[in-house]
């Protein structure tokens, strides 16, 4: 009784949030390939220390893209772009939000394209022959969701895929931008429109892999993970979530062999997605501390979590994880 009280009070510190937060700093950024061309086109997701989507927007004029109203933390930036290598980026606010300052941050993000025949970038050297009509529908979709127009940019999405329905770019862009505005069936059709027109790529799964985990259907979010880290063997961000969703598999199931082997699964991706990011996703700390507390052993979830603190001092939820390591340390009565 005594874990599961623990365990419970793990749960909300722990698992990723989708919360939105506010209201004052900016990141501003610019997405280029190694050979130092700039990328547009390319899908740019935003998290708060490995935490729920924050943002989503695609880059435009010179791989430009921002994300505005955030408050001091640190964040994830992940880049997606088919025929290139997804990228993780962390960047961090050091003003105080007491300090009442506006902080802007500029982040470059370099993504090295996949071996082999590239697809380049969708929409652009994607090998398709897109009618003008669709990729001048498809461009203006872009730069209305670049300026926040989310209603008008869907509506030009759609405008593009019922001009050329196999425009991988556009069902792709229309699933991620739904997903956001919590349209998920709708995404759900879009992404596996897009999955039909180009199953290799990696990105695709992912997204889909998120909108899974949102719905809590945690087992068909572990094989769209799977399916990205198959596809991308370098991509930290499918890697975490996939151990995210390995522990939620094994605090819902009663089969103790196949507990056993998530957890050690689970372990596995969370500590290469540690290494893929150059040990800077604070957020496995939180999740490699659940694997200890399912396996028994207290001590080790709570050094976890200490290192958690250690890295992120200034972490909202930093009273209730202190609590936690209190419990975890308690005598047995």
């Amino acid at each position: 009784m005594r874990w599961r009280i623990i365990l419970v009070a793990l749960l909300p510190i722990l698992l990723p949030s989708a919360t939105a937060y506010a209201q004052q700093n900016t990141i501003r950024g610019k997405v280029r390939a190694t050979s130092g061309t700039t990328l547009n086109n390319a899908v740019v997701e935003l998290r708060m220390g490995g935490g729920g989507l924050l943002g989503q927007t695609v880059t435009r004029n010179d791989g430009d893209f921002s994300f505005n109203g955030l408050v001091s933390a640190e964040y994830e930036i992940s880049v997606m772009l088919a025929g290139y290598e997804p990228a993780v980026q962390f960047t961090r606010f050091t003003n105080s939000p007491r300090d009442g300052v506006r902080e802007d941050i500029f982040v470059e993000v370099v993504i090295k394209a996949k071996p082999g025949p590239a697809l380049g970038a969708p929409g652009v050297n994607f090998a398709q022959d897109v009618p003008q009509a669709a990729r001048a529908a498809y461009e203006k979709a872009m730069s209305r969701l670049q300026e926040g127009k989310s209603d008008e940019g869907i509506a030009l999405l759609r405008e593009a895929t019922g001009i050329f329905n196999d425009y991988f770019d556009a069902h792709f862009a229309l699933g991620t931008e739904l997903l956001r505005r919590d349209r998920d069936e709708e995404a759900l059709e879009a992404l596996e429109q897009a999955r039909r027109i180009n199953e290799r790529e990696s990105a695709v799964y992912h997204v889909f892999g998120l909108a899974m985990m949102k719905q809590k259907k945690f087992a068909v979010a572990e094989y769209a993970f799977r399916e990205a880290t198959r596809l991308n063997r370098s991509s930290a961000s499918s890697h975490f979530y996939r151990g995210v969703v390995l522990v939620e598999l094994v605090t819902r199931s009663e089969d103790e062999r196949q507990r056993k082997l998530d957890m050690e699964e689970a372990e596995k991706e969370l500590n290469l997605a540690w290494e893929l990011s150059d040990k800077r996703m604070t957020a496995v700390y939180l999740q490699r501390a659940r694997v200890h507390e399912r396996r028994g052993d207290k001590e080790a979830a709570a050094r976890d979590l200490e290192n958690y603190l250690k890295a992120e001092p200034d972490a909202k939820n930093a009273p209730a994880i202190r609590e936690v390591i209190t419990r975890l340390r308690a005598p047995r009565q």
